[in-house]
């Protein structure tokens, strides 16, 4: 008898939770043309970001390939603190010049999507370079 009431309640839930749905789906606000072309230029905002990040990934994996090969060809120590001065140097300003880059497109992409009615957010994420990690910004999306 347990068994029965059971799995009665069970489709009795299946059956709410599916009746539902649509009701929660129809809820959410209809998209104008204004704001898809908003989520477009986000999505483009964001691409171009990403973009960035892996040339400067690329980069800076090229320099560090050609860091690490001149650091262990040095003999001296004067050679190899130099060389890993020059290189942090280098790392540190192609860095910069890819957040300052991606700072400047998410301002566009926030003020663009602001005139379009959307809601966005930046979500600093971090991202992998040879021998350290850099918090990039790219848009999300909280809503319109």
């Amino acid at each position: 008898m347990f068994k029965k009431s059971l799995v009665a309640v069970m489709l009795f839930v299946l059956l709410a939770v599916m009746a539902g749905t649509p009701v929660f789906a129809a809820e959410k606000a209809a998209m104008s043309p204004e704001i898809a072309q908003g989520l477009t230029e986000i999505e483009n905002v964001n691409a171009k970001i990403y973009a960035e990040i892996a040339e400067a990934q690329l980069e800076a994996q090229n320099m560090y390939d050609q860091y690490r090969d001149e650091y262990y060809a040095a003999k001296d120590a004067g050679t190899k603190a130099a060389l890993t001065a020059k290189y942090d140097e280098e790392v540190t300003a192609l860095i910069h010049e890819l957040d300052m880059k991606t700072r400047e497109m998410t301002r566009i992409g926030v003020e663009n999507a602001t005139a379009a009615g959307i809601t966005v957010e930046i979500e600093w994420v971090p991202v992998q370079f040879p021998d350290r990690v850099a918090l990039i910004d790219p848009l999300v999306v909280i809503g319109w």
